[in-house]
């Protein structure tokens, strides 16, 4: 699946790169050919008798030129980012798609699963406690069945924890995923002037 999406991503950048790169060649050459124009011009405005206006209609000539040229080459460049980013879209949307479905495929399976597991019998401690000699605090010389109790219910609790931290986390992949799809994706932060530059 993710040889798939990188293929996909190629392809898509690949043929952007092959639309764009007679269309940036062809502004090149187009540039090139006003620059040159421009010098042809000025050595002809040099041999006039007032230079001035000659040259000054000349630079107006290639600046409206260079302008144009720079508009298409920003349209060009501008197509080429919203191909990207809809391509970019579209891997995350799939890759939550399939994360998505590897989580519903995997959630009926856990609860059988803890259903299935037999109740526990009272723990066994494999190091014995500390007892605490007699005329201690009171409380501290609880019994072995106080002690079991007390620990199947922090067993108990440990297990709500988990399933809830569980739920939880499906439930903020399952958002994730839809923000995904609706391509809700979050701008990232700007960075702070200077932010960049050493101290």
């Amino acid at each position: 699946m993710k040889l798939h999406l990188v293929v996909l991503a190629l392809l898509c950048g690949a043929s952007a790169a092959v639309q764009a790169d007679p269309e940036h060649d062809r502004i090149s050459s187009e540039r090139s050919a006003a620059n040159a124009n421009l010098k042809e011009q000025e050595r002809a405005c040099g041999d006039q008798f007032v230079v001035a206006p000659c040259l000054e209609a000349a630079r107006k000539d290639n600046r409206t030129m260079l302008t144009r040229l720079r508009r298409e080459e920003l349209q060009l460049d501008e197509a080429a980012r919203h191909a990207a980013a809809d391509a970019r879209r579209k891997e995350i949307a799939e890759k939550a798609e399939a994360q998505q479905a590897r989580a519903s495929d995997a959630r009926p399976e856990q609860p059988e699963v803890r259903v299935a597991r037999p109740p526990r019998a009272t723990p066994v401690p494999a190091i014995r406690p500390f007892e605490p000699p007699s005329g201690g605090p009171p409380g501290l010389g609880a019994s072995g069945a106080d002690r079991a109790e007390a620990e199947q219910r922090d067993i108990e609790k440990f297990e709500a924890k988990t399933r809830e931290a569980q739920a939880h986390r499906d439930a903020v992949a399952l958002r994730n995923a839809q923000r995904a799809a609706e391509g809700k994706i979050a701008a990232p932060l700007p960075v702070p002037p200077g932010a960049s530059e050493p101290h």
